[in-house]
């Protein structure tokens, strides 16, 4: 099997492109291939040279302003040192690639179909297939529909603090991805990945050592059919033998049955069976189950069982827990106002994540919700949200279209603008409620958010003016 100087001698000589250089993977591919003298590099992205200082900085939003500018420095110096195309010539002489390195939501966007015409001509390349291929640290990947980026976040802090030296590259923009990082791993070390299906589409060859899958559920239907989606996410699972370890929900069906024979080492949790857990975690069952945490219970216990195999001893497991904060903008309190708490959970894009979030808050609520429904049918939300009297403010967009003919009329309110949901949903809510901001749908921030107000500036511009017109329940 390859390793990482081989691939590299390999390379070394070959015309390379990258697509969709200033994003958070193409950067980080560019790092990488500069760092290690590479220098038939060419690049491209779709947006105006002019902008694309500001694109990158959207691509890197969750970092601090001067950790971002520090970035994008290093950035214009690497891109510098390949031949640029952008709006105006973008994707010109990719015929002539002999390898392409690709962003994972490339197939999403119409100004990419010159490469669906040479996908099978050129071999391509995510970042993704860097870390499990060529990192020198372990491997921890954790999939699933929903749950990833929680449980791969919360492993990451509970390996930190039992001694572990660890990385973390999450599927998102508040991280910095690490392809350039890999001459500060050693084996001894560990390189916890989140991991989508979109990330697992241009194939790997080196499984992970340790596996996490936290559910399958109907997603991203829009984009492929369900066994497709299956074959995807299970990829990873098939792959490794029997010196790997995979961790498995045994609560959802669909994954229980999914994972039967697999060639790996099985480790189940459960928080409908407690006897499916592990000696280890049944052991701190019960300790983990009453922690007070912003996390779900169920990523707690996967979370848990990842450390337990890797002999985190329970004390730390259960203080990291106490203590964790959780990701941003995942069931997160940016604010809370006489006794009403405004939460942010736009990450949930899917109607199981949505649900999840609704079970973690007593009554009274308020979701708002709105986004591209991915092509899932919503029934078990709206139900849930029907059965439990919440109430409802739906951004204006292809969920409202579909969900609105659930509901009678008057059980919901709709409006294109973000501001205004949330004062529609503050008057609705009284003291000891919670506002929850959670899309149940794909798109919501470049819907609602972007190039305009984020929700944080929206709740404290609003706040004031909830109380000096009184009652927020009115």
């Amino acid at each position: 099997m390859e390793n990482l100087t081989e691939f590299i001698n390999r390379i070394k000589n070959a015309r390379i492109h990258i697509v969709g250089v200033s994003g958070s993977e193409g950067s980080s591919i560019l790092n990488f291939l500069v760092n290690n003298n590479i220098n038939q590099i060419t690049t491209h992205d779709f947006v105006a040279t002019e902008n694309l200082e500001k694109n990158f900085k959207i691509w890197h939003k969750g970092l601090e302003s001067k950790n971002r500018d520090r970035l994008f420095k290093e950035f214009q110096r690497n891109l510098g040192k390949t031949r640029f195309y952008d709006k105006k010539k973008y994707l010109k002489n990719i015929e002539g690639a002999q390898i392409i390195f690709v962003s994972q939501s490339w197939r999403l966007y119409p100004q990419n179909q010159p490469l669906k015409r040479i996908k099978d001509k050129i071999p391509f390349y995510s970042l993704t297939r860097l870390y499990l291929d060529f990192a020198p640290a372990a491997i921890i990947a954790v999939t699933g529909t929903v749950g990833k980026g929680s449980c791969a976040s919360l492993i990451t802090e509970i390996l930190s603090h039992g001694n572990k030296k660890v990385f973390f590259a999450g599927n998102e923009s508040w991280r910095i991805q690490l392809a350039d990082k890999f001459n500060l791993m050693k084996p001894s070390d560990f390189l916890v990945i989140e991991v989508s299906h979109r990330q697992l589409s241009e194939g790997f060859t080196k499984p992970p050592q340790i596996l996490l899958m936290t559910n399958l559920f109907p997603n991203h239907l829009d984009e492929m059919r369900w066994p497709d989606y299956v074959r995807l996410k299970m990829s990873l699972a098939r792959a490794q033998g029997v010196n790997d370890r995979s961790i498995i929900n045994y609560d959802n069906s669909k994954l229980r049955n999914q994972t039967q024979n697999l060639n790996s080492q099985r480790f189940y949790y459960s928080l409908k069976v407690k006897n499916m857990n592990i000696k280890s975690v049944r052991n701190i069952y019960d300790e983990l189950m009453n922690i007070k945490s912003v996390h779900y219970p169920e990523n707690i216990l996967a979370a848990s069982t990842v450390a337990k195999i890797l002999d985190i001893d329970g004390k730390t497991i259960i203080d990291t827990i106490a203590k964790s904060e959780g990701l941003p903008a995942r069931i997160q309190e940016i604010r809370n106002y006489n006794g009403i708490r405004i939460i942010d959970d736009i990450k949930s894009t899917t109607p199981w994540a949505t649900l999840a979030a609704l079970e973690k808050f007593k009554p009274p609520l308020v979701l708002i919700a709105g986004g591209d429904t991915k092509g899932i049918d919503g029934k078990v939300l709206w139900d849930f949200i029907w059965k439990n009297k919440i109430e409802i403010v739906f951004m204006d967009s292809p969920l409202s279209k579909e969900a609105e003919n659930k509901f009678p009329p008057g059980a919901w309110q709709r409006t294109d603008s973000l501001e205004e949901a949330l004062k529609l949903a503050l008057n609705k809510i009284p003291a000891g409620g919670t506002v929850l901001v959670s899309p149940a749908a794909a798109n919501f921030y470049s819907r609602f958010i972007k190039g305009k107000k984020s929700l944080r500036k929206i709740v404290t511009s609003l706040l004031p003016e909830a109380q000096v017109s009184g009652d927020p329940g009115k």
